[in-house]
């Protein structure tokens, strides 16, 4: 039987040339039997839409082009569903394809979508929002709230780097709380986190794994700009965790209480302010791996 697809891609994300390769990608799914509709975004509630339409209407798949914004958006309909869904990176982080080991190649990610292996993943729930990554609270939600998206569009990355240098200028760390069974942690900067690469290349919590029951929380109670500056390489290399003033641990259910002056991200995009409640989700996305 013929199968069938929707390919949802953000013309804005990544790199330019993003209609030319989406075609060459329907192109090969069609050559090798599946039949693609292709649907471009216009403002980031439309990948949501797309996909809970394609569940709708029974729709074999999801293949999903863009950074980890249209990822994430892509993805909340389909929670808990069987719907499979194949990631085909082109944004400009891709954390998922980091961790993963997704192919960015036209050809290989069309066989590795035509194959059709999927793993059931766990999710995050930040407040309402699931998360497939990470959720920030503090420090790097006010980083990503003072990224110019329009400087994003042009260096990528480079943005993030950018608005990181502007707030460690304009030095500002707002403590918060976090609740886990009862106990409080104080903190300015915490990831929960359900995979272990984190943004730029860092492994903030590299325990994290996609396939597990419980959420990783790397917690850091400091508010001196110099450590943050200081123990960067430890956050490339994954032993932030062992730092003092650093808290590591597991957990299926916690909450975050503070100033409303502080902000969670989930997935690299604003969420909004304390308070908010985390859980996780056990295998609740069926996604295409290689």
């Amino acid at each position: 039987m013929t199968r069938t697809a929707v390919l949802i891609y953000n013309p804005g994300s990544g790199r330019r040339g993003r209609h030319q390769a989406v075609s060459q990608m329907a192109g090969l799914l069609q050559q090798r039997g599946i039949t693609v509709e292709v649907r471009a975004t216009t403002v980031p509630a439309d990948a949501g839409r797309f996909s809970g339409e394609a569940l709708a209407a029974g729709a074999d798949m999801i293949v999903v082009h863009g950074g980890n914004g249209t990822v994430n958006e892509t993805m909340q309909p389909l929670v808990g569903s069987s719907m499979s869904v194949a990631v085909w990176p082109g944004g400009t982080a891709n954390v998922l394809a980091r961790e993963l080991g997704l192919p960015r190649n036209l050809e290989r990610a069309a066989d590795m979508i035509v194959a059709g292996r999927t793993r059931r993943v766990s999710v995050g729930l930040a407040g309402q929002r699931y998360f497939l990554l990470m959720a920030g609270v503090g420090l790097d939600a006010a980083l990503v709230r003072a990224v110019n998206a329009k400087l994003k569009g042009i260096i990528g990355q480079g943005a993030f780097w950018i608005s990181a240098f502007r707030q460690f200028v304009r030095w500002d760390p707002k403590p918060f709380l976090l609740d886990v069974e009862g106990r409080r942690y104080r903190a300015t900067f915490a990831v929960l986190a359900n995979v272990a690469c984190y943004a730029n290349g860092m492994r903030v919590a590299p325990r994290a794994s996609i396939d597990s029951t419980a959420l990783d929380l790397c917690l850091i109670d400091w508010t001196d700009r110099w450590r943050f500056i200081r123990h960067l390489p430890e956050g490339f290399s994954g032993m932030l965790p062992t730092l003092p003033g650093v808290t590591y641990l597991q957990l299926q259910r916690a909450t975050a209480l503070g100033s409303e002056a502080v902000w969670v991200q989930v997935d690299g995009d604003l969420l909004g302010p304390l308070p908010m409640t985390f859980q996780c989700v056990p295998a609740a996305l069926s996604l295409i791996v290689p």
